[in-house]
């Protein structure tokens, strides 16, 4: 079975490559409530305290812990999500806020794979370390586990290499003991999987409180710089950082530079911001602000009036019904929202917002008879309706909502996708036209929200910008292939772009090599050159079969002429796809990289089984079988890439294989 460890630092690479060092990586669970928040917050504010700049970023639609991650960094946090922002929407806002970051941290939310729905990806963490190309550290709770961990490691592997990802190593949270942590960390070791990287120990005192929606948010949690410190100190302690950080150091991603259009004449816009409202996506401020919006925060908890001259109030989510009472106690708000509306002010409204503007809010309170009675406390009225706090879920999932009357703010998007979570529901008094039709994987469109006069109101909490605005095409920005015509006809026309096949003798690099030449040939009309560092030794007088004999006989640059044919090849506008094993020399790597500086590259680590790769060894009939060297390849030289995806070829087929490295592309097959 390949391994996971690391052997060379790849330091002097990722300055070759115009850079200092950058990290970056995906922290996923098997589910939710491992701990992997609490390990992310850990992990982000014992780098900080490091004296690196970290940038934290939340997958999926989640609102609570960007709070945890921006008090952990001091910098804000934002979200990830394939479905929402397209897989280039997420590629474009990781490289805009991480080019002049030292550290990347992407939380997972849910399993890592959890999507959408089965067979589908969209949405998924995993989905989100795909595009991005990062590598997975896996949280799991290790309460009452112990050698079973190397069968969920194992599981989650090989499913992860299954979609081109690689899994660096794990962390244990609620580790019992010492003796417990050397025990996982044997248990993955004698299995040959990623290793161990870290323990958590059990401490109630790092618990971050939960309610029905999840974490109880920063705003309210607050977590204090000594509870913060105390933690970072934890992971410290029990968390070999400076592995975890070899393992997954890359290169810093490129911004490009955004196209600037004249903003319209400044407008005023009062945005809800306080412990009951604090549901925003940053990435939907950021938009406004683009379009000429000056944000205004103000609290409908403590503020008396509105801050003045507003165009636009904006209402985001968050818990109405935890505060209650003091949105009902502060009528000089409520008065000033409901006048504003009267007077034609424009109002938008998402999720708890949508119940502060109903009549009334109805909260289930248990009665000092232990009977469960319902509080009603009057709320805005700008919509004559009910809302209600119930007992259990009423609605969770990925919604694309289609407008039936104008989007809010003058956005002029008639299709937005948006996320809905909630355990309320409202009953409308009055017949009020439909704000959008929503529709979910599993459901058919039905009519949702309202849109009467200047208010817009509804439960999906909405990401303000059109799937086709934030993916463009969605093609990876990788390469330059979307145009789909054959190579002799644009060779002149676009840079070329590398796809290296890196790993042990007899893994399948080249059929995998010819695999991908069919692919691109035959659904993309695309023709690729294959080179292979086999086919220059057999080009030599030499009588070995490897390069370090080849080069020791021979006293020839093999190397070096094999990488100048792959730099002569790019940058005369070829797709290539080289077949080579770059981990035995560090100089290779550095040689490498800077040749091909400016040309994409995407670096494939081709993995197989040791069983499978020992009978595929002595099946050859090229050349005389050689185990042992590549035994060694597999387990001693292989060094992770930065960027770099992994494929399993153990008992995937080529053809499969090949559409696993395309689909990192983002090319439709």
């Amino acid at each position: 079975m390949c391994t996971g460890t690391e052997t060379i630092s790849l330091e002097a690479s990722a300055e070759a490559s115009g850079g200092t060092p950058f990290h970056g990586f995906l922290l996923a669970a098997p589910k939710s409530g491992e701990g992997k928040t609490t390990v992310a917050v850990a992990l982000m504010r014992a780098l900080k305290n490091r004296g690196l700049k970290v940038q934290a970023f939340k997958c999926g639609p989640d609102y609570i812990d960007p709070g945890f991650h921006t008090a952990a960094t001091g910098q804000p946090s934002c979200n990830l999500d394939t479905w929402m922002m397209g897989k280039n929407g997420v590629r474009k806002l990781w490289a805009s806020l991480c080019h002049e970051a030292d550290c990347g941290i992407a939380e997972g939310a849910m399993g890592l794979f959890d999507s959408i729905k089965p067979g589908d990806a969209a949405g998924s963490a995993a989905d989100c370390a795909r595009a991005l190309h990062l590598p997975v550290i896996l949280v799991f709770n290790a309460r009452g586990m112990a050698w079973s961990v190397a069968a969920l490691a194992d599981g989650f592997k090989r499913k992860a290499e299954a979609m081109g990802l690689r899994i660096a190593g794990f962390i244990a949270n609620n580790a019992g003991s010492a003796r417990h942590k050397q025990i996982l960390a044997q248990a993955l070791e004698k299995e040959g999987l990623p290793p161990l990287l870290g323990a958590l120990p059990r401490n109630k005192a790092f618990a971050l409180p939960e309610r029905q929606l999840g974490l109880v948010p920063q705003e309210e949690a607050c977590l204090s710089e000594e509870w913060l410190n105390a933690l970072a100190k934890s992971a410290e302690d029990n968390i070999d950082i400076d592995r975890l950080l070899s393992l997954t150091q890359g290169l810093r991603p490129k911004a490009k530079p955004e196209a600037t259009t004249a903003a319209p004449g400044l407008r005023r816009m009062g945005i809800a911001k306080d412990k009951a409202f604090c549901f925003y996506y940053r990435e939907n401020e950021a938009v406004l602000r683009q379009q000429g919006w000056e944000l205004v925060p103000f609290s409908p908890l403590k503020d008396k009036a509105l801050p003045k001259n507003l165009n636009a109030i904006y209402l985001g989510g968050g818990y109405p019904e935890v505060f209650a009472e003091e949105l009902s106690e502060n009528t000089a708000m409520r008065a000033a929202i409901r006048d504003f509306a009267k007077k034609g002010g424009e109002i938008y409204a998402e999720c708890g917002g949508y119940m502060y503007l109903c009549t009334s809010l109805e909260v289930p309170q248990t009665s000092p008879d232990g009977s469960l009675v319902c509080k009603s406390w009057p709320m805005c009225d700008v919509i004559s309706a009910t809302a209600r706090m119930g007992q259990r879920l009423r609605s969770l999932g990925y919604r694309e909502a289609s407008f039936l009357a104008s989007p809010p703010f003058g956005l002029g998007i008639e299709v937005m996708r948006g996320h809905e979570f909630h355990w309320s529901d409202i009953e409308l008094h009055k017949d009020y036209p439909p704000l959008y039709t929503a529709s979910s994987a599993s459901s058919t469109a039905k009519q949702c929200g309202v849109a009467f006069g200047n208010v817009r109101a509804g439960y999906v909490h909405l990401y303000f910008q059109s799937l086709a605005d934030a993916a463009g095409n969605d093609q990876d920005d990788f390469n330059d292939i979307s145009a789909r015509v054959p190579l002799r006809q644009e060779s002149k026309a676009r840079k070329g772009q590398v796809i290296l096949l890196n790993g042990p003798s007899s893994a399948g690099k080249t059929t995998l090599g010819k695999a991908m030449q069919q692919k691109l040939l035959e659904q993309y009309g695309i023709h690729s050159l294959l080179l292979s560092v086999d086919h220059l030794l057999m080009a030599t007088d030499c009588t070995e079969s490897t390069v370090l004999s080849c080069l020791d006989e021979t006293g020839l640059p093999v190397i070096e002429t094999f990488h100048a044919a792959i730099q002569a090849a790019a940058r005369a506008g070829a797709f290539v796809i080289a077949d080579h094993v770059l981990g035995e020399n560090t100089a290779w790597i550095n040689d490498l990289y800077s040749r091909l500086e400016g040309i994409k590259m995407l670096p494939v680590q081709v993995a197989c089984d040791n069983e499978e790769l020992q009978r595929r060894e002595y099946a050859r009939s090229d050349r005389r079988s050689d185990w042992p060297h590549a035994l060694r390849q597999a387990e001693e030289i292989h060094v992770h890439l930065p960027g770099e995806i992994v494929v399993n070829t153990t008992k995937t087929k080529p053809a499969d294989c090949a559409c696993i490295v395309l689909d990192a592309l983002s090319l439709p097959l």
